[in-house]
C-alpha cells in the first residue's frame, strides 16, 4: 500500500487506500483480505491474479450489523457486484478468468467486514482435441466383456464438433424422464438394465414413486416421426440412494424401477457399466436434451438430444470452489471452454469409450454447477463408487442384468 487519499463527500469523510495488487498462488489455500479500520470511513481494495488458466475464488463475511457500517464490491473480471449485509450476512464469487478486484469499505475502528481468496489450479482454456476414432462408426455386433449387448452408437464416421445435435438414436441407452400427467421433460437417466434407469437423486427425490415415466429411444420430443423406437414407460418405484443430501448434493445417485421390460434393438440399448480395470479417459461425453445456454441469458431447453465432450480435470478444484470432499471421489469434476452439461440434462449420463471394445460406458452422472457453460466446472457423481450399491438395489429384480 503506497498511502491514502481523504475525500469529502456531504459530511462524511472517505479514506481510500491506493489499490493492493496480490498474487494469489494456486495451492487451494485462503488468504486473508482484511480491510483498514479507522474512524472515518475507509475503503480498501485489492487487484487479485492467479496464475494463468486458473479460477479465484472469494467467501467474505459480514460482522456489521447493517449496511451503513460495511459494504463489499466485487469485479469479477466482466460483471459488478455490490453486497451488504442486510443482504445477506455471508456470500461466495468466482472469478471469470484469472483476476478480480475487491473493496471493502468499513465505517468505524470495529472490523465490519473481511473476505478470505484462493486459487485454483490450472484449468481455463485448455485445447479441446477433434474426437474420432475409435468411437466412430461402432458396429453394432461387438459384445462387452460380460457377454451382453451394450454401448454401441449409431452413427457414421464423421468428426463430432462439440455441442452439437446428435443423431437419430445416435446414443441407445439415452433415457428422458417425464412427469407422467403432464408429460413434462426434466432430467435424463440411462438404461442399465431392461428394468432399470440410472439418474440423479436430485431429479427423483421430490416425486412420488407413481409419478414418474421415462422414454426410450427418443430424439426430437417435438415429433413421434423422427423415430420409430420411441416408447413410454412408467416408473413403478423409485430408489434413492439411502444418504443423498439435497444440500451438500453427496450421494446424488438414484434407480428407477420400470413397469415393464424396455423394448431392446439396435435403437435402444443398455450402457455398459464401469470397473476398476477401465481406465478413466481425460475426456468425456455428455448428452442431453438440457438448456442450451444459462436460463439468465434467456436458455431454453433443446428439443432434439444435444451431445458436447468435457475434460475430467482435477476433483481438488471441485473442492477449491465448491468446499466438496475430494478425499473419497464419490464425484468426478468436469470442464471445456464455455461448454458443459447445461446441455445435457441433470441425471443423465457421461459417458467414454472403451479403446478395447470400442464401446461406451459410463463414468459418471449429472450432478450440479454453478452456472451453465461458465468458467465454474461441472460436479457429477462417480458411477464406479456406487457400484456395489447399484448391484444391491437392483439384484431384487428377476432376470435382469448389468453389462460390462
Amino acid at each position: 500500500m503506497t498511502g491514502n487519499r481523504i475525500i469529502l463527500i456531504g459530511l462524511c469523510l472517505i479514506g481510500i487506500a491506493s489499490a493492493i495488487d496480490l498474487n494469489i498462488a494456486s495451492d487451494g489455500k485462503n488468504v486473508l483480505l482484511r480491510p483498514q479500520t479507522g474512524n472515518d470511513r475507509i475503503e480498501t481494495r485489492w487487484r487479485l491474479k492467479a496464475n494463468k488458466g486458473c479460477k479465484l475464488v472469494l467467501g467474505c463475511m459480514f460482522r456489521a450489523p447493517s449496511c451503513n457500517k460495511a459494504t463489499i464490491k466485487v469485479d469479477t473480471g466482466g460483471k459488478l457486484s455490490h453486497h451488504c449485509p442486510e443482504m445477506g450476512m455471508s456470500f461466495f464469487n468466482t472469478s471469470i478468468k484469472d483476476s478480480m478486484s475487491v473493496t471493502i469499505e468499513n465505517v468505524g475502528t470495529d472490523l465490519g467486514a473481511y473476505c478470505h481468496v484462493k486459487a485454483t489450479t490450472a484449468y481455463i482454456d485448455l485445447p479441446e482435441p477433434v474426437i474420432d476414432s475409435s468411437e466412430h462408426g461402432v458396429p453394432i455386433k461387438p459384445q462387452a466383456s460380460s457377454g451382453c449387448r451394450c454401448g454401441w452408437s449409431n452413427k457414421n464416421s464423421k468428426r463430432i464438433v462439440n455441442g452439437k445435435e446428435a443423431g437419430v438414436n445416435e446414443f441407445p441407452f439415452m433415457a428422458l424422464i417425464i412427469e407422467k400427467k403432464t408429460r413434462f421433460p426434466f432430467c435424463g437417466g440411462s438404461i442399465i438394465t431392461t428394468r432399470h434407469v440410472l439418474t440423479a437423486a436430485h431429479c427423483s427425490h421430490p416425486y412420488p414413486e407413481n409419478s414418474l415415466s421415462v422414454i426410450v429411444g427418443e430424439h426430437d420430443i417435438r415429433t413421434w416421426t423422427e423415430t420409430k423406437a420411441t416408447k413410454i414407460i412408467h416408473v413403478e418405484k423409485i430408489k434413492n440412494h439411502p444418504d443423498y443430501d439435497n444440500v451438500t448434493a453427496t450421494h446424488d445417485i438414484a434407480i428407477l424401477y420400470l413397469e415393464e421390460d424396455v423394448p431392446l434393438s439396435d435403437q435402444v440399448g443398455r450402457i455398459c457399466m464401469p470397473t476398476p480395470q477401465k481406465p478413466m479417459n481425460s475426456w468425456i461425453k455428455v448428452m442431453g436434451w438440457g438448456l442450451l445456454k444459462d436460463e439468465d441469458l434467456g436458455g431454453k431447453a433443446s428439443p432434439v438430444l444435444h451431445k458436447v465432450n468435457l475434460k475430467v480435470i482435477d476433483l481438488d478444484i471441485c473442492k477449491t470452489i465448491y468446499g466438496i470432499d475430494s478425499s473419497k471421489n464419490r464425484q468426478i469434476c468436469t470442464y471445456n471452454n464455455q461448454k458443459d452439461s447445461c446441455q445435457g440434462d441433470s441425471g443423465g449420463p457421461l459417458v467414454t469409450v472403451d479403446k478395447s471394445t470400442r464401446l461406451f460406458y459410463q463414468v459418471a452422472v449429472v450432478s450440479f454447477g454453478l452456472k451453465c457453460a461458465s468458467t465454474d466446472p461441472g460436479v457429477n457423481t462417480n458411477v464406479l463408487h456406487y457400484m456395489d450399491w447399484i448391484k444391491n438395489t437392483i439384484k431384487a429384480t428377476k432376470d435382469v442384468e448389468l453389462c460390462y
